[in-house]
């Protein structure tokens, strides 16, 4: 049983179905039907791993290219905008379309829809009722599911071999069972929807003919665009027309405690205030547009103890843990969420050791949540920098690509338990790297001239190893080859980091790199920038380019190169004093 019929609910419900056929599934949700277009929910972009599930896993390609916008990426403006035309500003997104599809969702729609194709899938829905308790079994017998009608009425009991908590943010089981736990990032969010099309195009003179040349197919919109500062962003995402032909926008602001408290957007007036303040065009281009709805989340990122459990209950969604909306992993979390529990749910149906395989993928859930909720606990500092979010964008898309995506997309959840060790060990190698470059991401914007500059920075450049890596996601491979890729991308990330050490150290003046040295401690880091990529400073044209390893030459195809007049004996020197143990660096 699944008490939530929102869209984790009902995604889970689906893959059930699809895959566990011989299960049996019912849902229990307080909202009936008809559901609104348009729904007033955060969560309408997806992203690669999301969008495979929906497409692939839960057979939903054909519905979602019809009934929902086609995305064309992420888009970013750094630097904020109190002061800047976003001409101005640096940009930063695809150059074209997605080649592997992500999508912009109608929550509403999508989830009406999903309603009814699992009412004709054989799920039962009982709507217009709330699961006001759970009374877990201690033994092989069936938990005790307490439901109500909404607005009261006679309460009933109900059965369930197993139950799936997609309660939302109300977390009934992480309640009950006091399992919530703090999240390490405190972040506030407000956001609404508004009739109509909100397009960033309009806040840019027809004049600046070079920006509007970026985007000749003017697909700019289709963009889940981020405006940002120093702690915070502006989102403006696009919902596709419904039956009555209305297409929506979502705007919404998301603030880092440390510099913007929740009180600057706790309203509606005050929403609008901030926006006039950080981004005064995007202000001049919604204040008069009517606020369909509003909504605010104070502290929304929580983590939890445990998702799944061998007492025959998991956790999905909200539910469970949250980490943050940028990026939008919010959906890749429902897809890992319920793909575990359904692996779970199938061994204990067919007589695998669902105990252990229940551990399994506890673990390696809250592995993934950690590691990605460091992306954004570190961030505030990031969001204001034109210098270093490039790099961040970089590095993040690098990680994901490599390891949390191939592990989706190529099934390999589904191994048994005894040939996911070796995978799990590279999730954590990843994830210490992962550690050390956000650390030295913030530290280093904390400290870089960030004055916005009028560049573009395309994301990922087309032809590059960043683009071929995005279109490996669609390349089969065998788990032995997924494992060799997932080995190679490891000694790669690793280069990425010693090099952006080397670009944080060439952009800072003195001072600043020494504060940076400390606050993210060089000297213990395993190894340095290499010296052969120092000493090839010095050389110019093909010859150097030749000399550079594969994934820094498309870095500097991405970033550009080192900022600084800086030679090779004066990098080798400065990368020498920064990585040398503390005693010998003092002298």
């Amino acid at each position: 049983m699944i008490g939530g019929g929102g869209l984790a609910g009902q995604a889970l419900a689906r893959q059930l179905r699809r895959e566990v056929p011989e299960a049996t599934v019912a849902v229990v949700e307080r909202q009936r039907r008809p559901l609104p277009v348009a729904a007033h929910k955060v969560g309408e972009s997806s992203v690669e791993l999301s969008s495979h599930y929906f497409s692939v896993i839960l057979g939903l390609d054909e519905y979602l290219r019809a009934k929902h916008y086609l995305k064309n990426g992420l888009r970013f403006y750094p630097g904020g905008g109190h002061t800047h035309a976003l001409e101005d500003r640096t940009e930063i997104g695809p150059p074209e379309r997605a080649t592997v599809p992500s999508f912009q969702l109608d929550r509403g729609r999508l989830e009406q829809d999903l309603r009814d194709m699992n009412e004709e899938a054989g799920v039962t829905l009982i709507e217009g009722c709330v699961v006001r308790d759970v009374t877990l079994a201690e033994d092989d017998g069936d938990h005790l599911v307490h439901v109500e009608a909404h607005g009261g009425g006679e309460p009933r009991t109900l059965r369930a071999g197993w139950f799936v908590d997609a309660t939302g943010r109300r977390g009934l089981l992480r309640a009950k069972l006091g399992l919530t736990r703090p999240s390490g990032h405190l972040a506030n969010a407000a956001w609404w929807r508004v009739a109509g099309r909100v397009d960033v195009a309009d806040l840019v003179p027809a004049s600046a003919t070079t920006w509007h040349g970026r985007d000749p197919e003017h697909i700019r919109w289709y963009s889940t665009v981020h405006f940002m500062g120093p702690g915070y962003w502006l989102w403006y995402i696009p919902l596709a027309p419904g039956d009555d032909g209305q297409a929506h926008t979502s705007i919404g602001i998301v603030v880092h405690d440390e510099l913007h408290p929740f009180d600057t957007i706790r309203t509606r007036e005050r929403s609008l205030a901030w926006v006039e303040k950080h981004e005064p065009l995007c202000f001049a281009q919604i204040k008069d547009l009517p606020m369909v709805d509003f909504l605010t989340l104070k502290h929304y990122s929580h983590a939890t103890e445990r998702m799944y459990s061998p007492q025959r209950w998991s956790l999905i969604g909200d539910a469970g843990a949250f980490t943050d909306p940028f990026y939008s992993p919010g959906s890749d979390f429902i897809a890992l969420a319920a793909s575990f529990t359904v692996e779970i749910v199938k061994a204990r149906l067919r007589g695998g050791d669902f105990a252990e395989a229940a551990e399994r993928f506890n673990r390696l859930y809250l592995l993934f949540f950690d590691t990605t909720c460091e992306l954004y606990r570190k961030a505030a500092p990031v969001y204001g920098s034109p210098r270093v979010l490039p790099a961040k964008v970089y590095w993040d898309d690098f990680v994901y690509w490599s390891f949390v995506c191939q592990y989706f997309f190529r099934g390999l959840y589904k191994l048994p338990g005894d040939q996911q060790a070796r995978f799990e060990q590279l999730g954590l190698e990843f994830a210490a790297l992962q550690f050390r470059a956000q650390k030295l991401l913030s530290e280093w914007a904390r400290r870089a001239d960030n004055t916005p500059r009028p560049v573009s920075v395309d994301l990922p450049v087309i032809p590059s190893m960043l683009a071929t890596l995005y279109l490996d996601l669609v390349r089969d491979m065998s788990p032995d080859e997924v494992f060799a890729y997932m080995q190679d991308k490891l000694v790669q990330a690793g280069e990425i980091l010693g090099e952006l050490a080397l670009r944080a150290l060439a952009d800072l003046a003195p001072g600043a790199r020494d504060e940076l040295t400390r606050a993210v401690d060089l000297p213990s880091w395993p190894r340095r920038p290499p010296a052969d990529r120092i000493a090839n400073e010095a050389e110019v044209g093909g010859k150097r380019r030749r000399a550079l390893l594969p994934v820094i030459r498309d870095m500097e195809r991405t970033l550009g190169r080192l900022t600084g007049d800086h030679d090779a004996a004066t990098l080798e020197a400065l990368v020498a004093h920064a990585f040398a143990p503390p005693a010998q660096a003092a002298g």
